[in-house]
């Protein structure tokens, strides 16, 4: 489905019943990032997905390569949608999208599951994304190599997966300028961490990240446990990044933690 948030229309999808759920993909993906949980969600939760800006079917509108842009183009959509407040699930970008929109407004966040994600890059990640922006921005020919071969690394520790992972990431970047505009607000976080706000987030938060990932290592996760109070972490084995693709128990298991749900054993 289609819809105006400000100055974007907006691709979003939804399945299940229930209280309401928003999964958040990552850099260059689209929501279906998120396939492998989407049936057990759905047996619980309301389970909205959508694209980011300039992501998939989603259009860029007027990006400021801000990730307060971001955060507001998510709580924008809770409004469009009439949700007032919903657990927030976000992978690696999308993590750090639910963080900022959790700290300016914690009255719409009723949970947060962070997946795979980083409340600040270092020196040499920021030139990572500062470069990736300059292909976009040059038009160089060899974007569409470098991004099929960024694809492969994320998926290293998953090969099997790395077909899938560049249909969608080719598709979902077909119009790189929305990719370009999430690096700059990921380059970012190099001057501006989201580290000494992390106290204001208000929501129930639990923490995944994998033992392999060499994008947001577990060091990343231990940070922003540090940072928000009562957060929890758990770290997967034997796991690369893209945890909601290589390990989608854990990965709903966060999610519906997050969000408040007794399990019963077995």
């Amino acid at each position: 489905m289609l819809t105006a948030v400000d100055d974007l229309t907006t691709a979003w999808f939804e399945v299940g019943r229930g209280t309401p759920v928003v999964l958040i993909h990552g850099l260059g993906d689209d929501h279906r990032a998120w396939r492998r949980v989407l049936p057990d969600l759905a047996l619980r939760h309301r389970v909205v997905l959508y694209d980011l800006r300039g992501h998939g079917q989603t259009s860029l509108g007027r990006p400021s390569g801000q990730l307060a842009q971001l955060g507001e183009d998510l709580v924008g959509l809770l409004d469009a949608l009439e949700v007032p407040r919903a657990t927030l699930a976000g992978f690696s970008l999308g993590g750090t999208i639910a963080m900022r929109a959790a700290i300016d407004h914690p009255e719409r966040v009723a949970g947060l599951a962070l997946i795979a994600t980083s409340s600040r890059v270092g020196r040499s990640a920021a030139g990572w994304y500062a470069e990736r922006a300059a292909l976009v921005a040059d038009g160089d020919p060899g974007l569409r190599a470098t991004l099929d071969a960024d694809t492969a690394a994320v998926y290293a520790n998953a090969p099997a997966e790395v077909a899938a992972g560049r249909r969608i990431r080719r598709e979902a970047t077909a119009d790189p300028a929305g990719y370009a505009n999430a690096c700059r607000a990921m380059a970012g976080l190099h001057d501006a961490p989201l580290d000494p706000e992390l106290g204001r987030v208000a929501a129930p938060t639990v923490i995944l990240a994998a033992d392999r990932d060499q994008h947001c290592p577990p060091r990343a996760g231990e940070i922003i446990a540090a940072g928000i109070p009562g957060a929890t972490l758990t770290v997967v084995p034997d796991c690369g990044h893209p945890i909601p693709v290589e390990r989608p128990g854990p990965t709903v298991a966060a999610i519906l933690q997050a969000a408040g749900d007794v399990l019963e054993p077995g």
